[in-house]
């Protein structure tokens, strides 16, 4: 028997984990909104649907696209990106000073911006693996490739965005001796960085 109501389904055991990764990669701010450009792709793309993979990997499919054209956005548009990476903790904290916030936001906003310029490739990987805190096995069925496949892209893309951050960002240790980065200004600016912002 047909399901008269797959979509509403589809939505209702998947809006929560869809949140979640879309949170670990653009920020909460926006996640929501995002979450809802993922379910209106999802609806059109339904009725081409034929359940060759799990629905949730399907949908982290296009979540992991979505985000992408998102961060690309952004980034052609020189707006800042805050993003909370998995190992960093929330950008405001009870016990945190706002210099302490501001160094956390910095943080994000340089390794969000290096990021956003990584080959497709990487950054799906990237996406799944670090900020979407995905296992190995979820990434491989996810991009439909091997899990040991899985785990030669993510280490080579860890290797990649490692240059690249070294590249495009100064790091430094601010006056709390806590180990910040800013995107780096006049030559030695990464092609494409936002290189105006002044140290604070």
């Amino acid at each position: 028997m047909t399901d008269p109501h797959p979509f509403r389904r589809l939505y209702e055991a998947n809006h929560q984990p869809i949140l979640r990764l879309l949170a670990r990669i653009v920020g909460a701010r926006d996640a929501e909104d995002l979450t809802q450009v993922v379910f209106a792709r999802a609806a059109r793309a339904l009725p081409r649907f034929r359940g060759e993979s799990q629905a949730a990997t399907w949908l982290y499919r296009i979540a992991v696209n979505s985000a992408a054209d998102w961060l690309r956005s952004r980034a052609t548009h020189e707006e800042r990106v805050t993003v909370p990476l998995p190992e960093q903790a929330d950008p405001a904290t009870p016990d945190s000073s706002p210099e302490q916030d501001l160094v956390r936001k910095e943080m994000g906003d340089c390794i969000q911006d290096v990021m956003s310029r990584l080959p497709p490739r990487d950054r799906a990987v990237l996406m799944l693996g670090e900020l979407g805190g995905l296992t190995d096995a979820e990434v491989a069925e996810t991009l439909g490739i091997t899990r040991g496949n899985a785990k030669v892209r993510l280490h080579r893309a860890r290797a990649r965005l490692k240059v690249a951050l070294e590249a495009g960002c100064d790091f430094y240790r601010n006056d709390d001796n806590e180990f910040a980065c800013e995107p780096k200004r006049a030559t030695g600016c990464a092609p494409g960085a936002n290189c105006s912002t002044a140290r604070r």
